[in-house]
């Protein structure tokens, strides 16, 4: 039975208390202050992926006399993408809105601006104050392009704040 404890159940018993212990080591860690929000610009166009990887994202905060604080984030490639913003603050939320210098909440994605019955929600997950703070934007809706309705859905900026003005 020594034998048989020895040869069959010990080595058993190692392999599991090691796996349990690499297995533990690999659970990640969401309140580590490494991780950062790096993926820049994705959602879902009427379900095909649209993205724009951190490198090509300009985060800026402008502090403006006539309507305060806001966002502007964008990327050149491809056909681009532009976002304006004048929530700021984490848990606030607006609608699409074309009027960007009013001090009235607005979110707007700039090439919906030639999209009709836009109807978008945009929400600050995570403000940002500074060079360097991690900013974080949810949005989805819906819009109509010649008589055809397309959803946006999945919507997500994450990225660090470049420049302030």
């Amino acid at each position: 039975m020594k034998k048989s404890f020895l040869k069959n159940i010990l080595p058993l018993s190692l392999l599991v208390f090691t796996l349990f212990i690499i297995g533990a080591g690999c659970t990640p860690n969401n309140n580590d202050p490494t991780n950062t929000c790096t993926s820049g610009i994705s959602y879902l166009l009427d379900g095909n992926l649209v993205s724009f990887d951190n490198a090509q994202v300009t985060a800026e905060i402008f502090n403006d006399a006539a309507i305060g604080k806001f966002y502007d984030i964008w990327t050149d490639e491809n056909n681009g993408f532009y976002f304006h913003s004048t929530i700021t603050e984490t848990n606030e939320t607006s609608g699409f809105v074309t009027d960007w210098f009013t001090t009235n909440d607005v979110g707007n994605i700039v090439f919906l601006n030639s999209k009709s019955n836009v109807n978008m929600v945009f929400t600050i997950d995570e403000g940002a104050n500074a060079i360097g703070d991690q900013v974080t934007i949810s949005f989805s809706g819906t819009y109509e392009e010649n008589g055809n309705t397309h959803t946006i859905s999945e919507g997500l900026i994450c990225t660090t704040i470049d420049i302030i003005h």
